[in-house]
Formats: structure tokens, C-alpha cells, sequence
């Protein structure tokens, strides 16, 4: 006997939300999958505890689904943890590439400063835009999120900005995590304003963008993972072997001169 959905508009969101969960489940199995596969979990520890746990958080947040008062509970009780193991991955990849450099003042003012815009920013926008979620703690759990995200795209952008400034080559594996992080946070912006903008009346678009964006963060994982890392090439010579030839070209050139004058 097939049972008709009386509510066609709930049941086809019902659908999308769950969809919106397994599809996440799926990629963050084959991220951690790949991790282990290139014997990553080390180098990237913090990220791989990061997978783990988002993967446990997206499973509980799917058996939650089903009702709306305890998935708002179990999504943000489950948050929080998240943002951390965010901010820890992003600073794990980030002093994989600038160790050096964070120890010059200058580099740690820019950071700083640019940290304090976007927190800055995003207060002053959480008051020009204030939510129209209904509720007395959802519009305060929602502004905090989006000062995060706003830190996060800040972040991302300084980030980038160094990584071309100081013209380093080697940074595929670090930059892939940090774009991702960077890319749900970006779109998670634009599911803030949403809400901040139109309330309640376009739930449905600002849900899908906040599981758009995190769909796109794991492929660009994905997609990064799946690719070999790209190193250097090393020298086909050795130092012996390089002053060597160096010697015979400058004996070269010297025959050649002294013929000319």
C-alpha cells in the first residue's frame, strides 16, 4: 500500500534534509578513507579528528532529523566541538606553511588586525540585520555562527593572500583544507543573510545553502585527496656531481674568454 504525503511542501523538505545529511556522511567516510589511505592522520591530526568527528556528528544529526526540537538541541549541543576542531585544523595547516614567518610581528599584526575586522564586521552587521528567527535562542546562536564564519573567510582570504605575497610552491595538501574550511564558511554566510533578511520566509533556500556549503567543502577535500601531492623535483645530480659540472662550465668559460682577449 503506498501512503500519500498529506503535506507535499513538509515531505519534499523532510527529503532534502535528509539528503542534505547523508550526502555529507558519504563524502566524510571517503575523506577519512583517503586520509588513512595516504597515511595522513599524522601529519594532519587535528583534521583527521576533525572527519571522525564530524562524521559521528552528521550520523546523530540524521537520527535527529526526524524531530525538530531535538535536532535543534543535538545541532547545536554538537557545534561548538565542531568549531574547535575547525579552528584547530585550520591552525595546524597554517603553521605546517608560515612556522617561520609567525614569529615576525608585523605577520602576527596583520592576522590580528584583520581577525578583529571581521569580528567587528560581523557585530555590526548582527545589529544593522538583526535575525528574524523566532525564538529567544536561535537568533543568538545564529549571530555567533555567523561571526565565525566571518573569521574563517578572513582567514582564508590572509591566508591566500601570504601564500602568493611570499611565493611559496609547495602547499597542496594544507591549502585544499583550508579552502574547504573557507568555502563552507563563505557560503555559510550567504544562508545567514538570508535568514537575517527574509526570516523564516525562505527557510528552505538558507537550509540548502548551509548543506551546499559543507557538500562543497568535502569535495574539494575529496577532489584534492584523490590527486597525488605535488612536491618539488628533485635534482637528478648530486652536490658532488652539480660543483662538478659547475666546474667545467666555468673552466669553459674562461678558456673563452681568455681566446677573446
Amino acid at each position: 500500500m503506498v501512503v500519500s504525503c498529506p503535506l507535499p511542501a513538509f515531505c519534499a523538505m523532510r527529503i532534502l534534509n535528509v539528503l542534505a545529511l547523508v550526502i555529507p556522511i558519504i563524502l566524510q567516510i571517503c575523506i577519512l578513507a583517503l586520509l588513512l589511505k595516504h597515511r595522513l592522520q599524522r601529519r594532519f591530526i587535528w583534521f583527521f579528528i576533525y572527519t571522525i568527528y564530524s562524521l559521528c556528528e552528521l550520523i546523530v544529526r540524521l537520527v535527529a532529523s526526524g524531530h525538530y526540537e531535538t535536532y535543534f538541541i543535538v545541532y547545536w549541543s554538537t557545534e561548538p566541538v565542531g568549531v574547535a576542531f575547525t579552528v584547530l585544523a585550520l591552525r595546524e595547516s597554517f603553521l605546517y606553511i608560515f612556522w617561520p614567518e609567525v614569529r615576525w610581528p608585523w605577520f602576527r599584526w596583520v592576522f590580528w588586525c584583520g581577525f578583529g575586522l571581521a569580528i567587528g564586521y560581523s557585530c555590526w552587521l548582527a545589529w544593522a540585520l538583526p535575525s528574524r528567527e523566532p525564538g529567544s535562542l536561535a537568533p543568538m546562536f545564529i549571530h555567533v555562527e555567523f561571526a565565525v564564519d566571518i573569521v574563517v573567510s578572513v582567514f582564508g582570504l590572509l591566508y591566500a593572500g601570504f601564500i602568493r605575497l611570499f611565493g611559496i610552491l609547495v602547499h597542496q595538501r594544507e591549502s585544499a583544507i583550508i579552502l574547504g574550511f573557507t568555502a563552507i564558511a563563505c557560503l555559510g554566510n550567504f544562508g545567514w543573510l538570508t535568514r537575517s533578511v527574509f526570516g523564516t520566509r525562505f527557510k528552505l533556500l538558507s537550509g540548502l545553502v548551509t548543506a551546499v556549503a559543507y557538500i562543497v567543502g568535502e569535495l574539494i577535500w575529496t577532489r584534492d585527496l584523490l590527486r597525488p601531492e605535488w612536491k618539488l623535483p628533485q635534482p637528478t645530480q648530486t652536490l658532488e656531481e652539480m660543483i662538478e659540472t659547475m666546474s667545467r662550465s666555468i673552466a669553459i668559460l674562461q678558456k673563452y674568454l681568455g681566446r677573446e682577449s
